[in-house]
């Protein structure tokens, strides 16, 4: 575009002729869109700034609700978790001090003290269904039925008729519940027993619920025998004459 003055060129932007310096009326609509076009963007960017400032607390109370529910939800899972966390943690600590543990587990054993082996494999959630643990597997099934028989037996007899810690319905229901499964799973695993790598353990511990139902319940091998070839129901009489008294 030329001035009208003096013919030189001018820009649409210009507002004076950068040759003669006259005032140019001929551009004034070209910078009227751009002026308004700033006004209405340094408008809008006020009013966007302004809601912004506006809104903040609104946003940072938000935020601080978004962040409480995520740490209520996070302390939640832990606490729900923590036993398993813990139980993880120990079985994985097990596995590094296997040749300490079992070093422990044999003296155990060789003690014969199977109720030991029973709450130091428990304490320290030792995994006896995979390595390095897993030839305790089939001595540990053994293990867990005897240990239960022996608490059953002497929970009973300590307690006595008069002071029991639930009834006595129940307490002689335990009695001939962990006779049956201890007897019970000697039977039923006799091959695998046999083929064990702890097998002398394991006939140690049935010559000891041998034992246990001679003295504390009066069974020698005959009335043993006799015991098992009976009814449910004349086994738990014969039960609560020994440990009632009835």
């Amino acid at each position: 575009m030329k001035c009208k003055s003096c013919g030189g060129e001018i820009r649409l932007t210009d507002k004076t002729c950068p040759y003669c310096g006259r005032l140019l009326t001929e551009t004034a609509g070209h910078q009227a869109e751009p002026e308004a076009f700033q006004k209405k963007s340094e408008k809008s960017k006020g009013g966007l700034r302004k809601a912004l400032s506006d809104n903040i607390p609104i946003v940072i109370s938000a935020v601080v609700m978004l962040l409480l529910i995520v740490g209520i939800c996070v302390a939640s899972y832990i606490s729900e978790n923590a036993y398993h966390f813990r139980e993880d943690a120990m079985r994985r600590e097990s596995v590094k001090k296997y040749d300490e543990y079992s070093v422990k587990i044999q003296e155990y054993l060789d003690g014969g003290d199977y109720t030991g082996f029973s709450a130091f494999k428990e304490y320290h959630n030792i995994a006896e269904y995979e390595a390095p643990y897993d030839e305790l597997n089939q001595l540990w099934d053994i293990t867990k039925v005897y240990t239960r028989l022996v608490s059953a037996v002497e929970s009973a007899l300590i307690q006595g008729p008069e002071a029991k810690l639930r009834d006595q319905d129940s307490d002689v229901f335990d009695v001939q519940m962990a006779i049956s499964r201890f007897y019970d799973e000697f039977k039923w695993n006799q091959s695998k027993i046999d083929a064990d790598p702890y097998k002398d353990r394991m006939y140690d511990m049935k010559k000891k619920a041998d034992i246990i139902l001679k003295i504390y319940l009066g069974m020698d091998d005959a009335a043993r025998e006799a015991y098992f070839e009976a009814s449910d129901a004349k086994q738990k009489a014969y039960l609560e004459e020994v440990i009632l008294h009835d």
